[in-house]
């Protein structure tokens, strides 16, 4: 009696579990077969599809609704062109990706997401980097009062009255191989740290050549340059972190595009000056550089090397973000540094415009 029983519960649950026995399991068996005879891809979906039956409902049911909850409007986000196939990194195209003016930043699509454990860029890695570079633009700067000091001993003083014979040679040599430094490192990323180093020891240099020439014309414009320079790198860094001043891929294009065209135009007109120092187009556009509107061209400068700047910002905070491997914090600091001395110069420019007028 308990055997017919128990047979007679077995035979109520078979017919309660008809979902199960008919369709789950025979269409997933059938289906498997069929899915198996066809193309290895072709019809393997067909063995998934047995589950979305009444014995194997899954996917349908409430509690597991966590499965397709990716699809709500609040997860929009990740379905955006811009992560699309973002393996690696590949798909992220944003502003930081999108720019068309810099081979360095161009270059830094493929490695995006590399960085695995100990070897991702981050925060503190650029920091430290940054304040190398610094120091080693110090050197730089202390090597240009040392050779002047030995200089003194022994050499002419020029008709200038400011640098000796032998300065002007290490100025322009500075120059020459900061200049090849600088563009080495935008087409090389992953030399950044050899020629980054040579680049900041130069300008180093160069731009406390720079500063004593104009310190020997304008009384303190060198620390009036120093101080107005670290109050807009402050606001900068505050407006940028606050999320005031955005860096999309529109304000990158404006600004490189900015940028080529005015060292294109001080390349011209230094073209002609040399060929024909004393044209009346030389004068004139010497004349109008030392006027009003000099000083409106020259805040325009510092507008642009404040833009530059943000970017720069950007870049290395984009780097940290994206994953992208430790070697390239060396790119996001020799960036910050660089920003930083192509605003000083625009800055001592403005204001020596600006003393030039009174």
């Amino acid at each position: 009696m308990n055997f017919t029983n128990g047979n007679n519960g077995n035979n109520g649950g078979n017919q309660w579990g008809n979902g199960y026995n008919n369709n789950g399991y025979n269409n997933g068996y059938n289906n498997g077969n069929t899915g198996f005879n066809q193309s290895m891809f072709g019809s393997q979906n067909n063995n998934y599809n047995n589950y979305n039956q009444n014995g194997y409902g899954y996917n349908n049911q409430q509690q597991y609704n966590q499965y397709n909850q990716y699809q709500q409007p609040q997860y929009n986000q990740f379905n955006q062109p811009q992560y699309a196939n973002n393996v690696n990194g590949q798909g992220m195209k944003n502003s930081f990706m999108d720019s068309f003016a810099n081979p360095r930043i161009r270059s830094l699509r493929k490695h995006a997401g590399e960085g695995v454990g100990d070897d991702v860029s981050t925060f503190g890695g650029v920091a430290a980097k940054t304040i190398y570079l610094v120091l080693v633009f110090g050197l730089g700067l202390i090597s240009f009062f040392i050779l002047h000091s030995v200089f003194s001993k022994n050499s002419v003083i020029t008709d200038g009255g400011l640098l000796y014979q032998q300065e002007f040679v290490i100025y322009a040599g500075a120059l020459i191989l900061a200049l090849i430094s600088g563009i080495v490192t935008a087409f090389a990323p992953k030399t950044t740290a050899f020629f980054g180093t040579i680049y900041c020891v130069c300008m180093g240099y160069a731009v406390t050549v720079t500063s004593y020439a104009y310190a020997q014309e304008y009384k303190g414009i060198v620390f009036e340059a120093l101080g107005l320079t670290l109050l807009i790198i402050g606001v900068l860094t505050v407006l940028y972190s606050k999320g005031v001043i955005r860096v999309t891929g529109r304000f990158r294009k404006v600004v490189y595009t900015t940028l080529i065209v005015s060292v294109l135009g001080g390349l011209i007109f230094f073209i002609v000056a040399m060929a024909a120092p004393n044209s009346s187009f030389v004068r004139s556009i010497i004349e109008i550089n030392n006027g009003p509107i000099g000083i409106l061209f020259a805040v325009i400068g510092v507008a642009l090397a404040s833009a530059i700047l943000t970017i720069d910002f950007d870049n290395a905070a984009q780097t940290v973000q994206q994953g992208l491997p430790k070697t390239y914090e060396w790119v996001a600091s020799f960036g910050l540094v660089t920003g930083v001395i192509y605003l000083y110069l625009k800055v001592l420019q403005l204001l020596a415009k600006i003393q030039n007028n009174r």
